[in-house]
């Protein structure tokens, strides 16, 4: 009777170690849909393109090495006169973790803007779930702009 036990111990021990590993090979959903990241969108008035090239490759890339996307548009605001103006505007979005070297960067970021041409920068953060196969293990423990 014992002997019956110890084996229906060890093949129920067995049974759950073999579903252990197979779930670990497995990634879970949340995995399949990407990492955890932060979506920041910073909105810039449109300063003349060599101006706007400086300040990327002086201030933007070196703190956001691992890239980022900015296109032109059209954009208005509530002007000192408390009517709307036409503003032509750049808008970047960056995809980072959410850490505070990320945060402080994106504040400098503004703030240097800011110095240098006289525009407040208006910041957009939201959560997203994003991948990209060039993410390896060691691509994301290595870089600011992606590590957790």
């Amino acid at each position: 009777m014992k002997k019956w036990s110890i084996f229906t111990l060890l093949l129920a021990v067995a049974v759950l170690v073999a579903f252990g590993i197979a779930r670990e090979q497995k990634p879970s959903p949340s995995e399949a849909y990407g990492r955890s990241m932060v979506r920041s969108e910073l909105y810039f008035a449109a300063v003349d393109r060599e101006a706007w090239d400086a300040f990327l490759s002086e201030e933007v890339t070196p703190r956001f090495p691992d890239g980022l996307s900015w296109y032109t548009v059209h954009g208005q605001w509530r002007g000192p006169s408390g009517q709307p103006e036409k503003l032509p505007s750049r808008i970047m979005l960056l995809i980072h973790a959410d850490n505070s070297a990320n945060r402080e960067a994106l504040a400098t970021i503004g703030q240097l803007f800011q110095e240098r041409f006289g525009y407040a920068v208006l910041q957009v953060v939201n959560p997203v779930r994003a991948s990209d196969p060039d993410w390896t293990a060691k691509r994301l423990d290595d870089n600011r702009q992606l590590s957790q």
